[in-house]
């Protein structure tokens, strides 16, 4: 039985690996000269407040060495600008350009088809199965976290 649960997380998880490629052959033409770590990148300085590396670093979970990888590939695709504050000449912070909004923008449609799908399909499942479901995956994603700690 447990053996059948982690190969069916396995299997779950290869899925989505084979979904997040369709998606991203099938997107907007826009979105196809990015990576999904550029996307979600682009959407957490949309999001953050004055974003720099180490933020982005902290809020994406990849090191600053990669987001700084990320952020000149951006920087070259027109995505991003760099900027600083007049108290703080040497803290660089990021921003997009009109063009970066417009990726953005379409990054955030697919999100909200996707997610919108997601939904129509947790909201046919009977209510007492759901919450065993989610006091499961609560508790996995814990496990998870401490694992990682």
């Amino acid at each position: 039985m447990n053996e059948n649960l982690l190969d069916l997380i396995l299997e779950i998880s290869k899925k989505q690996e084979i979904l997040n490629k369709y998606i991203k052959e099938t997107t907007n033409e826009i979105l196809k000269d990015f990576s999904f770590s550029e996307m979600h990148c682009i959407a957490q300085i949309q999001k953050l407040e004055n974003p720099n590396v180490t933020k982005l670093s902290e809020v994406l979970n990849i090191t600053r060495g990669g987001i700084s990888k990320i952020i000149k590939r951006l920087i070259s695709k027109g995505v991003l600008e760099i900027y600083t504050s007049e108290f703080n000449q040497k803290e660089i912070y990021y921003k997009l350009t009109e063009y970066g909004q417009i990726v953005n923008k379409e990054h955030e449609k697919i999100h909200e088809v996707l997610c919108n799908k997601d939904l129509e399909f947790i909201q046919s499942i009977d209510k007492d199965k759901l919450q065993i479901i989610k006091e499961f995956l609560t508790d996995y994603n814990n496990y998870l976290e401490n694992k990682l700690s």
